[in-house]
């Protein structure tokens, strides 16, 4: 008696679950809620303390690839000898470009990445069977899915983000690329990007991330209800150098200065805490800025509903690091919230200028506190934007949306057939 083994799509991660990687879990649970079957393969478990709420409701399993090189050597090697005496014509090519690519480049990245995906083809769960790769970030969650695909034959397809695209070198991207099925991105600018850098020959799809918008939403549940008094700002992300923290600082103590009221309050954590800490210190601003641990979700909300205006000062790194769209920006807009942000990267698609926010240049902290300051002294100013900001949320930026447009690139997946 015959039956069936459903295939299901394999979904390469860096880290999971991470509580900075919403946009991943809401496509993994939109696809999933779409009729998706999915297995996760994450490079690491992250071990955070916090996860979202979402993450018990992915029906997902989850398979951890060994990360430490030497700690996890034995185990690595021995699954991937066992897959060399099974498909040599595969794996040994394989191996030939991954060994010259690590002895070019003076790394172990390269063979680190290709014995992670011997590891994921030969020891794959019993009872799981994959139909597709597609893979997260276009550094190593993507050279994995690359080595994957050689050593078992299937497809993949992935999708680049931010600084996977500009912090690598272009002729190994080229190379992930020309052997993709299809590539998706969450701008327009890293969409001409990677064109720029592709043959041509493999689509490259925009899909914005965007916002849950029956969470984010304006019914009376998730009504705002700014607080009476001094108008409050929020800013979001992750204290690391690119989100601009430092000048978002400076531009405050302007405002301090001039003087217009004003509370912030910095939610994040990460490296730059210290350095954010004496900022706050030498610039006087103790009794108008809060810097706040990182939060899920739900303990998030409370914050954006409590915020009269969103600022974030995203800036170009020396190195290329840089933002895509931040998803706190759609989710503040998502919210009515007016927005106040730089004219970098993908930025001015969801930010128009004087219509959905304001926008400035970035590392500005004059022109920064100059806008801030108009919406902080017009509250009518910053309804109208509010309401533009929904407004552009729900015509481009829906997470169903343009989870449903991934959905389509996706192949449609046989289930295979076995012998009771």
């Amino acid at each position: 008696m015959a039956s069936h083994i459903p295939k299901v799509f394999g979904v390469i991660l860096k880290g999971y679950p991470r509580l900075s990687e919403t946009f991943i879990l809401n496509e993994i649970y939109f696809l999933e809620q779409s009729g998706c079957e999915i297995h996760i393969f994450a490079l690491r478990n992250p071990g955070e303390s916090k996860v979202h709420d979402r993450v018990h409701e992915v029906r997902a399993g989850v398979t951890y690839i060994p990360d430490s090189f030497w700690s996890s050597f034995l185990r690595l090697l021995t699954a991937n000898l066992i897959l060399l005496a099974m498909h040599p014509k595969r794996y040994l090519p394989a191996l030939s470009f991954a060994l010259r690519r690590s002895l070019r480049r003076r790394s172990s990245s390269t063979i680190k990445r290709f014995l992670q995906a011997g590891y994921l083809v030969s020891t794959c769960p019993r009872g799981i069977d994959i139909g597709h790769f597609h893979a997260h970030f276009s550094h190593g969650p993507t050279t994995v899915a690359y080595f994957a695909s050689r050593l078992s034959g299937l497809n993949y397809s992935f999708s680049a983000h931010a600084k996977d695209i500009y912090l690598q070198e272009d002729e190994f991207l080229r190379e992930k690329m020309q052997n993709a099925s299809f590539v998706v991105t969450c701008t327009e600018f890293n969409r001409n990007h990677l064109l720029g850098i592709g043959d041509g020959k493999t689509p490259v799809h925009r899909s914005y991330h965007g916002a849950d918008l029956l969470a984010f939403t304006r019914s009376k549940k998730g009504t705002r209800n700014p607080a009476p008094g001094v108008p409050r700002i929020l800013s979001v992300g992750r204290f690391v150098p690119k989100k601009g923290f430092p000048i978002l600082l400076a531009a405050l103590s302007i405002l301090k200065k001039r003087p217009v009221p004003f509370h912030c309050q910095i939610v994040g954590g990460g490296p730059l805490l210290p350095r954010l800490q004496e900022i706050v210190q030498d610039l006087g601003l103790q009794d108008h800025v809060e810097l706040l641990p990182s939060m899920d979700q739900k303990e998030l909300m409370e914050h954006y509903r409590k915020a009269d205006l969103f600022a974030l000062a995203c800036e170009i790194q020396a190195n290329g690091d840089r933002d895509g769209i931040p998803n706190v920006l759609v989710e503040a807009m998502a919210m009515e919230i007016p927005v106040v942000s730089t004219s970098v990267s993908g930025i001015p698609e969801l930010v128009e200028n004087e219509q959905t926010g304001l926008l400035v240049p970035e590392k500005n902290p004059e022109m920064l506190a100059c806008a801030l300051e108009v919406l902080l002294l017009q509250p009518h100013r910053r309804k109208e934007l509010g309401r533009n900001g929904r407004l552009k949320v729900e015509q481009e930026f829906d997470t169903v949306i343009n989870v449903q447009r991934i959905k389509t690139l996706l192949p449609p997946l046989e289930p295979k057939r076995r012998q009771a």
